[in-house]
């Protein structure tokens, strides 16, 4: 089951307004009972087609820091970007930068999910004063041009199953049976907040197909081993598998889930290496989403590097 099975703090939700667009947040005060009062902001990046929203059972267990959550560019309440928005890392980089402008926001804790990780990684190595800490939760660490068998065709279509959108019902089911282990009223309603439901009773995810390919296709051409040596803060990567075997090879093609999983492990190993400071968190038979599956964990390994590396 869930760590949690409720949604106990409530955000506040909003926009911040970025030279004449809105872009959209949830922000958690911290906890007065349990806060330092120098507790150093939180900010969530969320991955690939999910919202702000799939932050909240991990928030309940981070009332010690004040939390902002964005819905990146194209998702959540966003409205549509402009035409000419080219969805580049350091694009969307920018971006949150002037969402933290807005609302006030200094140095910052990044912690970030799956493409977010990317939009981290970027923002860390072009405003290094901006980030004290990151933390990159199943990331998209190597370029996919690099992954075994990737095409760049294969990369950019991407996407779930259409049977998933034949109805509510059908999107839930299919929700349901990859997380069986951790689904729980709370899940559901965060699922929910990343699809809409249209006039037919069919259903659509909030991410356009068209946003869908250009955000593909910005990371197929984006080069993520460049900024790992201009990444000046302590870096924690947080890996849903065990540690790779010292004398194991990366598999060779990437056809199901587990060698997916499996590649990833490769490559935080190969990452870590290229960061200054950088400690990995191995999570065996955890999901890729980790702040959905076991978000209590998750918050306790943010807060204690945080901590640990604020006292070094």
């Amino acid at each position: 089951m869930s760590d949690s099975l409720s949604l106990t703090r409530e955000p506040e939700s909003a926009f911040a307004q970025i030279d004449g667009t809105r872009l959209h947040y949830l922000a958690w005060s911290p906890d007065v009972q349990t806060s330092a009062a120098d507790a150093i902001p939180l900010v969530l990046l969320h991955a690939l087609a999910a919202s702000a929203d799939t932050w909240r059972l991990l928030a309940n267990y981070l009332g010690e820091h004040p939390v902002v959550a964005f819905d990146l560019p194209g998702h959540g309440q966003n409205d549509p970007p402009p035409g000419g928005y080219d969805f580049a890392m350091k694009t969307v980089a920018e971006e949150v930068v002037r969402g933290m402008a807005a609302l006030g926001l200094g140095q910052v804790a990044l912690v970030a999910h799956g493409w977010g990780t990317r939009i981290a990684l970027a923002l860390a190595a072009h405003h290094p004063a901006l980030v004290s800490h990151l933390v990159l939760v199943d990331g998209l660490h190597i370029d996919p041009k690099h992954w075994p068998g990737m095409t760049r065709e294969r990369f950019i279509r991407q996407a779930l199953p259409t049977e998933f959108f034949a109805a509510r019902s059908a999107f839930l089911s299919a929700m349901q049976r990859e997380m069986v282990d951790f689904w729980s009223p709370a899940v559901e309603a965060i699922l929910l907040a990343h699809i809409r439901e249209l006039p037919d009773g069919t259903v659509e995810e909030r991410l356009r197909p068209a946003i869908r390919r250009r955000i593909r296709e910005a990371l197929w051409e984006d080069r993520a081993l460049s900024y790992y040596s201009k990444v000046r803060c302590p870096v924690l990567l947080v890996q849903p598998s065990i540690e790779p075997a010292a004398d194991s090879e990366p598999p060779e093609q990437l056809e199901h889930a587990e060698d997916f999983s499996l590649a990833k492990a490769y490559m935080a190993l190969q990452v870590a290496r290229a960061i200054r400071r950088c400690s990995i968190l191995w999570l065996p038979q955890t999901a890729h989403d980790i702040q959905l599956h076991r978000p209590q964990l998750l918050a306790k390994a943010i807060i204690n590097f945080v901590q640990e590396q604020e006292n070094v």
